[in-house]
């Protein structure tokens, strides 16, 4: 079923609505926590540790269900599950502005994993449904819908510390978990589990012929879970993204306190993150474009050389100017490695069943995390 000519590819809404979902999901506790950290601590005085084993418990939830995720979203799709984590997100944002000791913390935190709401490399609802929408320009798909993260750091972050200072902490956590999670559902939906949905084809049918133009779309290999867990590469690949995880993953948590801690006033550490944000945002597409001419696994190295740099930056920054440094080449290397992780999946074991495959990876990925 050959697109209508001149129409619009659907594959591109679905793209355009994960970059606003993705965006959403940073008010909905994803990076912008990191804010409530100091008000919460100095108020209720929750230990700072237990914000890490909120995190932890957030990751573990979601390396639980990740397997059942992936396989549901193959089949199904991801936009009723998208609806249900709209609403279920909203409740529990709202929830945190309740929160008075540090297990109903990691408790909250943890119904967020449960029901899958990641974001960034470990997106499963972005991640496989754009890969089954996308083959010649897939890279570059995931790049757009990646840019959703950066929009969402912008705009949230000063507004989340103005909020803090302004309302408090509770007042906060309920503005974004009724605002965000209405506009969330609106957006699910929109989406569709693959072109057959819609009456088109993998990348909009196109004109000339396939076989001419993207030998990789007739002779790629339909990787069964079963299949690609009996591959090196897919051990490698969870093993190396896991090992990036064990890194970043609390620098990505306790980089605001950390930066407070040298003197930096909270506001500015809040325009740090919306430059932060502009510089994913500029590397995204220029990263997702390579992607389509390039071997992953270079890019990949890039990618990691770039996290590298960013650490010792994040653990040396004493000053405004150091802050906007280390905060500037985590953006970069965050950018580069979320869009690849989302892209080297499909690029080695193919589409059809890459959510189960990817929900097989991500209990070994998040388990370095975890720890």
């Amino acid at each position: 079923m050959p697109t209508q000519p001149g129409g619009i590819y659907y594959g591109w809404i679905i793209v355009g609505a994960m970059v606003l979902l993705t965006a959403l999901t940073v008010p909905l506790a994803g990076p912008v926590t990191g804010f409530f950290i100091p008000s919460m601590h100095a108020e209720l005085g929750i230990p700072i540790a237990y914000f890490g084993w909120a995190l932890s418990a957030r990751q573990l939830c979601f390396a639980l269900v990740s397997p059942f995720l992936g396989r549901w979203v193959d089949v199904h799709g991801a936009r009723g599950l998208l609806i249900f984590v709209g609403i279920a997100s909203g409740i529990t944002v709202f929830a945190l502005s309740y929160v008075t000791e540090g297990w109903q913390l990691i408790l909250c935190l943890g119904l967020l994993g449960l029901i899958g709401l990641q974001g960034a490399g470990g997106d499963i609802y972005a991640g496989v449904t754009i890969a089954k929408w996308f083959n010649r320009h897939r890279g570059r798909a995931m790049a757009i819908a990646f840019i959703g993260m950066p929009l969402g750091i912008f705009f949230t972050t000063p507004l989340a510390q103005y909020l803090i200072e302004v309302q408090g902490w509770q007042s906060t956590w309920q503005v974004f978990g009724m605002g965000a999670a209405a506009v969330f559902v609106v957006l699910a939906l929109f989406i569709r589990r693959d072109p057959s949905d819609v009456g088109q084809r993998l990348d909009g049918g196109v004109a000339e012929s396939l076989a001419a133009t993207n030998v990789r779309v007739v002779e790629e290999h339909q990787w069964t879970r079963g299949e690609a867990i009996r591959t090196a590469t897919f051990w490698r690949i969870s093993v190396s993204f896991g090992i990036l995880m064990f890194t970043i993953s609390t620098v990505a948590m306790f980089r605001v306190p950390h930066f407070i801690d040298q003197g930096i006033d909270a506001q500015w550490v809040a325009y740090a993150y919306s430059a932060e944000a502009v510089i994913s945002a500029l590397v995204a597409i220029p990263v997702g474009m390579l992607l389509d001419r390039f071997k992953a696994h270079f890019l990949t190295a890039i990618g990691f050389s770039a996290t590298i740099v960013m650490l010792i930056l994040t653990i040396q920054a004493d000053s405004i100017v150091t802050v906007f440094f280390a905060t500037a080449m985590f953006g970069l290397g965050a950018a580069s490695v979320i869009i690849i992780h989302n892209t080297i999946w499909p690029h080695y074991f193919g589409t059809q069943h890459i959510g189960s495959i990817r929900g097989a990876a991500m209990p070994i990925t998040l388990g370095f995390a975890i720890l």
